[in-house]
């Protein structure tokens, strides 16, 4: 049996092969792959051109997923509100609506907490997780991934 960690290589791998792909399609260029040669003409190509664009539309957000789990981790610590309503770590870092984080959940899925990628917005009150609507941001562990500086 395979390891989580082996098969999370072998993400890794089959990343560069679908960023080869999104290239290739010129789905990076033009999402709705307009710069292929097509035939507008022709029922069956559309229909390849439509089954195709939600492929691709996936694949850029497998590609996205496997670039972030790729980079490290650079912050972590509690979250605590500021003066002026937002959250932050204990030493600075802000987050603002649209935040990326992982927050340290314990919502009884599992035995013990577990990080869960979620993003930061606010919902007209306060700020909150997206996935996680109902974890308290006050006093939250979160950790932050991005290019180390």
């Amino acid at each position: 049996m395979k390891s989580l960690s082996q098969v999370m290589d072998q993400s890794m791998v089959l990343k560069n092969e679908i960023s080869k792909l999104l290239l290739a399609s010129t789905y990076k260029e033009c999402s709705d792959l307009s710069a292929l040669d097509i035939n507008y003409g022709d029922s069956e190509q559309l229909l390849q051109l439509e089954v195709l664009r939600d492929i691709m539309e996936k694949l850029a957000d497998i590609e996205a997923t496997l670039d972030y789990m790729s980079l490290p981790v650079v912050e972590g610590g509690q979250l605590v509100k500021n003066a002026v309503g937002k959250y932050e770590t204990s030493s600075g870092h802000v987050l603002h609506a649209g935040s990326m984080v992982e927050a340290l959940i314990a919502d009884g899925i599992y035995n013990v907490p577990y990080w869960s990628i979620d993003r930061v917005e606010h919902d007209g009150t306060d700020y909150c997780l997206v996935k996680n609507l109902n974890t308290p941001m006050d006093g939250l562990a979160v950790r932050i991934r991005g290019e180390e500086e």
